[in-house]
C-alpha cells in the first residue's frame, strides 16, 4: 500500500513488513538445513527501491533495503557451508502485480518476466554469493 508513513495504518505496515521481510527470513530459515546438505543456493528478490527511500513507499523501500543487508550477512554466515545466497533487483517488469498497481505502461519500457526468470536461473547456478544482481532493460 502506498501512502505517507503518517497516514498508513499500523496494521498495514506490520503486514507489509511481515510479507516483504519476515517472509524472506522464514524461507531462508526453512531452507538452510537442506541447502547445506546439497551445497545449494537461494535467490531473494529486492527492488531498485532498496537503493533509496521514496516518498509514499517508505515501508516498501526500507524492507527491500533490509533484504539486501540480510542477504549479505547470511551469505557470510553460510560461506563455510558452501551455500550461496544472492538477491535479484530487476527494473520495472511487466507482471500482473505491476499492472494492478501502476496501470498500463508502454510495453517497451518494461522488462519481460521471461528475461528476469532466465537471469534468475543463471544466478541460482552461479558460483557467486552475497551479491545483488541488477537486471536492466
Amino acid at each position: 500500500r502506498i501512502g505517507t508513513l503518517e497516514t498508513q495504518d499500523v496494521r498495514d505496515i506490520q503486514d507489509e513488513i511481515a510479507t516483504n521481510y519476515l517472509g524472506v527470513i522464514n524461507v531462508i530459515k526453512a531452507g538452510v538445513p537442506y541447502l547445506k546438505k546439497q551445497k545449494g543456493g537461494i535467490l531473494l528478490f529486492t527492488s531498485s527501491s532498496y537503493t533509496r527511500g521514496r516518498a509514499l513507499y517508505s515501508i516498501y523501500s526500507s524492507t527491500k533495503a533490509a533484504i539486501v543487508n540480510l542477504m549479505q550477512g547470511v551469505a557470510e554466515e553460510l560461506l563455510e557451508d558452501g551455500v550461496r545466497i544472492n538477491a535479484m533487483s530487476p527494473e520495472r517488469t511487466a507482471t500482473p502485480m505491476r499492472l494492478e498497481n501502476f496501470g498500463r505502461e508502454p510495453a517497451g519500457m518494461l522488462l519481460s518476466p521471461k528475461s528476469v526468470a532466465k537471469i534468475s536461473l543463471q544466478t541460482l547456478v552461479s558460483d557467486f554469493t552475497g551479491q545483488v544482481v541488477d537486471v536492466k532493460k
